[in-house]
């Protein structure tokens, strides 16, 4: 029993029970490798929460481990499709890998989805919460293809997507690795 344990505390996050960074590069890994020779497509979206950290600051750490979890589990119902692997990579930063989607309208739907979604209010220890997220998509074979890669364009695009004002979704595209 203890040794399930320690199994699952070394792939999931502790806090919000999605997988965790280790398991996520995992995933990503085996999920490109396969798909690369049977020419498949997989997207990477990158999401950062928008004010995280004021609710840290103004109710508390405690509050802020309870608003990611109230993330976590509207990731959850906003992402019901199995496939799909959602994690929390640290902090306020989550990692969602789509496989064989790269029609763009398609993922501008799921972010856009995401964004509405996170971007309602929170009930947390009797306060209302507004937070927001902004999320960054790279599609591989075209972005990257390594894991590597892929997550660095996916980065990059989120950097470019909080730049442009926050609560927006962007894409990644050449001119971003340029500029960085």
């Amino acid at each position: 029993e203890s040794q399930k344990d320690a199994s699952r505390l070394a792939q999931y996050d502790s806090l919000t029970g999605l997988a965790n960074r280790h398991r996520m590069g995992k995933r990503l890994n085996a999920t490109l490798t396969a798909y690369q020779s049977a020419k498949r497509c997989c997207a990477v979206m990158m999401m950062d929460l928008d004010r995280f950290k004021i609710v840290n600051d103004t109710l508390g750490h405690p509050a802020g481990d309870e608003l990611l979890k109230q993330v976590a589990q509207r990731l959850e119902r906003i992402l019901p499709d199995k496939s799909f692997e959602i994690g929390r990579l640290g902090g306020d930063e989550f990692q969602i890998m789509l496989p064989d989607i790269d029609d763009r309208g398609r993922l501008g739907e799921i972010a856009k989805s995401v964004i509405t979604m996170i971007s309602q209010p929170y009930q947390i220890e009797g306060s209302r919460c507004v937070i927001g997220a902004s999320v960054g998509i790279a599609i591989a074979p075209y972005d990257g293809i390594g894991a590597e890669e892929l997550v660095r364009s996916a980065d990059l695009a989120l950097y470019a997507s909080k730049g442009g004002g926050r609560g927006q979704f962007r894409f990644y595209s050449s001119d971003l690795h340029s500029e960085a």
